[in-house]
């Protein structure tokens, strides 16, 4: 039996359950939210040996011991469980209620450990931007210069900055405003208004001919180019999606060298899937910028028409034997 741990909403693994219901493969899906909020019921017991058993209204009582194989998609997010407590400003009690949380789902990693996964949770958990920033550059990949500082004393006032989140980007709500911390373009009045702050993640702007997003299976690439940045909405990301005008996105070549390197990385970091992301600059350089282990691919393979949700369903037959 295939075991997916998911998420609430990620269409995904819908597709990817749909084709292995063609290929008839058993599978069952646990989204992290529904252990929290009775969609799903669990039993854990410790003697006279553990054992862990689910069920829900989709699926019937399932002995977890009985998966061969678990596919890590999108597992563990507590801020999509926050808003069942909205009206709650204690922040020692969020912080007491997030590490109960997160301590249940370890014990669904933990109990399922042996399995065969597709990406171990525990290469998943070590993994963050510089960790792999730092793997890419020791197996040759150009990487924008990286400085993490909270003082601006560090920065060369001389050159030009992006900045992002050190761990992930997200999407915060305070007092009804919402503030998006994706990767902006730092200007030199702001540097030189702020000397001390935050510990804070800036690189090099990279003048970029266009960039790369590139999922990663098995050790087979499937690139895709984003021609972003002739917009200014989105010359710094695409994520700063324009929808009114979306960026052209076509399926993409590697260079030969660059394709082996980027399998390196993946084997180098223990994962087995992922997307990445990629600069090619104005200079013929091509510069790692992340990868994200659990980053959506539907993006890359409805444009490119590589059908990834199939292939990500073949591997995971290949699994259940």
């Amino acid at each position: 039996m295939i075991l997916i741990l998911s998420t609430p909403n990620d269409d995904d693994t819908n597709i990817v359950m749909e084709h292995l219901a063609v290929l008839g493969e058993k599978c069952l899906r646990i989204n992290d939210l529904d252990l929290f909020n009775g969609k799903i019921k669990m039993h854990y017991e410790l003697s006279p040996e553990p054992k862990l058993f689910v069920e829900s209204i989709y699926f019937e009582k399932t002995d977890l011991s009985n998966v061969k194989c678990v596919w890590f998609r999108k597992f563990g997010f507590f801020d999509k469980f926050k808003p069942n407590f909205q009206g709650e400003t204690n922040i020692e009690m969020l912080e007491y209620l997030k590490l109960e949380y997160t301590t249940t789902l370890d014990l669904f990693f933990d109990f399922l450990k042996e399995k065969k996964w597709l990406n171990h949770y525990l290469n998943i958990k070590k993994i963050n931007k510089i960790s792999a920033l730092i793997a890419s550059q020791k197996l040759g990949l150009n990487i924008p210069k990286t400085t993490i500082t909270n003082t601006t004393g560090s920065l060369n006032p001389n050159e030009s900055y992006i900045t992002k989140s050190i761990k992930d980007g997200t999407v915060v709500n305070v007092k009804d405003k919402i503030f998006f911390f994706l990767t902006k373009e730092v200007n030199h009045k702001t540097m030189a208004r702020y000397k001390i702050f935050f510990p804070s993640l800036f690189q090099e702007k990279i003048e970029k001919e266009y960039e790369l997003r590139i999922f990663h299976l098995n050790g087979v690439n499937y690139p895709m180019a984003i021609f972003s940045q002739r917009d200014a909405q989105t010359g710094v990301d695409y994520r700063h999606y324009n929808y009114s005008k979306p960026n052209r996105m076509i399926p993409y070549a590697l260079p030969q060298e660059i394709d082996v390197k980027i399998c390196e990385l993946m084997k180098a970091l223990g994962l087995d899937t992922g997307s990445l992301d990629i600069i090619k600059g104005k200079d013929g350089q091509y510069y790692f910028l992340e990868v994200n282990p659990s980053g959506q691919f539907r993006m890359t393979s409805l444009p490119c028409n590589y059908n990834l949700h199939y292939e990500v369903a073949i591997c995971l037959k290949e699994m259940n034997t």
